[in-house]
């Protein structure tokens, strides 16, 4: 809408409003619509017994364009406001007439404009008085199939565009509450060959009436963009489907290596909740090894716009997981991280290895076994003939003996790895079998002033086991802890359950320690950690666990200790009794 001082000469009424003030020193004042101040004469009175404050607005189509202020004393008020409703009036005509000026100068021709109504590339329809159609432009007839002639001043047209009288008479509710001025509707409608279709309408008869025209209105068609839409939602909840089916972890971060996004398939067995990576780079959350292997592959992706893979390693839940992640560049500033957990692959492949290995190695021990063990027993046997005739006493000989028992008991071992014994197992309590190894073990403890502390499960824990085998184990286990502590120290053994079907048996020392790096090669043949070992019977310690179904965890850290967990299975038949 035009503004006052737009529509009217206000020097003119000035000059009328100034004479006014000179001839009766009645103050008053001309507000604008944003009642900010055109003109005034005289002061304001706030004295309501001497004077009354008289309100007479400025009223064009409808519209209050200004007003009139007038401050009158008590005596005067009805002259005054005579004097100002005739000073309004004529305003008044003279706006009216200013405004019918510009609008004429503004407006269009009606061939014009319905030519221009015809030809736009967009829908357009109108309404007439009487509330049938009186324009179905062009492009109504390519969307919809239907012609101006079907159409138009047609009583039945909104039958044929909606055929459903539910959806008919909802939309017909809906049309009159949105009123002559709204944006952005979309309707469905069907065409003439029964093909749906959403238009979005716009109706602008508020905004821009024509005449002749109770409403019209612009419509655009967006079924094929609904159509897109709805394939890309049904795309997207495919693919959260994917990624809640798949294991791996996915994280979408910035180029600061901010994560701001992530979907998890199985996030409870990653290092951390999920969510605390969110706003956070990974130096935040991961071990610095960690993270700063993922750090300079993020770097390479942004230099070379290249896909990087990494492999590492995290300490969680008393043992050690690793983990392949796949960096890829996504979109412009987005990089795509997948995290996915390999321990168990690295695990089939050590054991793979391992399996290899023992089998080179058994064949080796065989044939060294069989090829020294004969000559080794014709030494012995001299040696010990040759102490029996020489009469004068010597050291020599018990020493060589010794060492010849020693070479025999390697070679014992080297043939249980040949041939492993066939063994048979039998319900035993594990308490018992830890008992008598520490009473065993413990004279050798004292004498190097070491103490052995043996903590179990107030139950009975029963395994079905060798038990000549895990013993075997325990005492390997533990004179490795005592080898470990030179200058004395203290173990700990404890014995539990850690499920229904499993019981751990954790011996912990304070010892030198193990590096990291050297734990995961202990098993294997020929590699010890201790000077003069051969790595033998941790190695066979291995495979008597793996026969009890079983498993072993070794964790270190050096200057502090090692701790030693062994896993088995409680007893089936104690199982079922309970």
């Amino acid at each position: 809408m035009y503004r006052l001082t737009e529509l009217i000469d206000i020097q003119e009424i000035q000059t009328m409003a100034e004479q006014f003030y000179f001839l009766t020193h009645i103050s008053h004042q001309l507000l604008d619509c944003d009642q900010e101040t055109i003109f005034h004469y005289g002061t304001q009175s706030n004295d309501t017994n001497l004077h009354t404050k008289i309100h007479i607005p400025i009223i064009i189509n409808e519209h209050a364009i200004g007003d009139f202020i007038i401050f009158s004393p008590q005596d005067h008020i009805d002259s005054c406001t005579i004097y100002f409703k005739s000073l309004v009036a004529l305003m008044t005509n003279i706006g009216m007439n200013k405004l019918q000026q510009l609008q004429k100068k503004r407006s269009i021709p009606t061939e014009n404009l319905y030519t221009i109504l015809q030809n736009m590339p967009v829908m357009v329809d109108a309404f007439a008085e009487e509330g049938t159609f009186s324009i179905w432009n062009r492009e109504c007839e390519l969307v919809t199939g239907y012609s101006a002639a079907e159409i138009v001043n047609n009583p039945h047209a909104l039958e044929l565009l909606y055929p459903d009288e539910g959806y008919r008479n909802q939309a017909l509710n809906e049309f009159f509450v949105r009123g002559k001025n709204f944006r952005d509707w979309e309707m469905t409608l069907t065409c003439k060959n029964g093909d749906k279709k959403t238009i979005m309408w716009s109706n602008l008869s508020e905004e821009f009436p024509v005449p002749g025209y109770r409403h019209w209105a612009i419509g655009v068609d967006i079924t094929h963009r609904k159509k897109i839409e709805e394939e890309l939602i049904q795309k997207s909840s495919e693919l959260e489907l994917i990624f809640k089916a798949l294991p791996d972890l996915c994280f979408l971060i910035d180029l600061d290596g901010i994560i701001f996004d992530y979907k998890a398939g199985c996030s409870e067995k990653f290092y951390m909740p999920t969510e605390q990576f969110m706003g956070k780079s990974f130096q935040d959350v991961l071990p610095s090894d960690a993270a700063e292997q993922l750090h300079e592959a993020i770097i390479k992706v942004q230099e070379n716009n290249s896909i990087e893979v990494v492999d590492y390693s995290l300490p969680m839940h008393d043992s050690v997981y690793y983990f392949e992640a796949r960096c890829l560049p996504l979109v412009t500033d987005t990089i795509m991280i997948l995290v996915r957990d390999i321990t168990e692959r690295k695990k089939t492949a050590e054991l793979l290895n391992k399996s290899d290995t023992l089998a080179a190695v058994s064949q080796l021990a065989a044939g060294v076994a069989h090829e020294v063990r004969n000559p080794l027993t014709v030494i012995k046997g001299f040696i010990q003939l040759l102490q029996i005739q020489m009469s004068n006493d010597t050291d020599y000989f018990p020493l060589m003996i010794s060492e010849i028992e020693r070479i025999e008991s390697i070679i014992h071992e080297f043939l249980s790895i040949a041939k492993p014994e066939i063994i048979s197992f039998e319900k035993k309590n594990l308490c018992f079998i830890l008992e008598n190894v520490v009473s065993l073990i413990n004279t050798k403890a004292i004498m190097t002033n070491i103490h052995i502390t043996f903590q179990t499960d107030p139950q009975f824990l029963y395994i079905d086991c060798c038990e000549k085998q895990l013993k075997q184990v325990f005492i390997n286990v533990l004179q490795n802890s005592i080898e470990a502590m030179p200058n004395g120290g203290k173990i700990i053994i404890t014995a539990k359950k850690t499920s229904d079907t499993e019981v751990m048996i954790c011996i912990s020392d304070e010892g030198v320690g193990i590096p990291e790096e050297r734990i995961i090669k202990l098993g294997e043949p020929f590699y010890s950690t201790k000077e003069k070992g051969t790595g033998i019977g941790l190695m066979i310690s291995y495979k008597i666990i793996e026969r009890h179904q079983g498993r072993i965890f070794i964790t270190s850290k050096v200057g502090v200790g090692t701790s030693v967990k062994i896993y088995l299975p409680i007893s089936q038949t104690y199982i079922n009794a309970n």
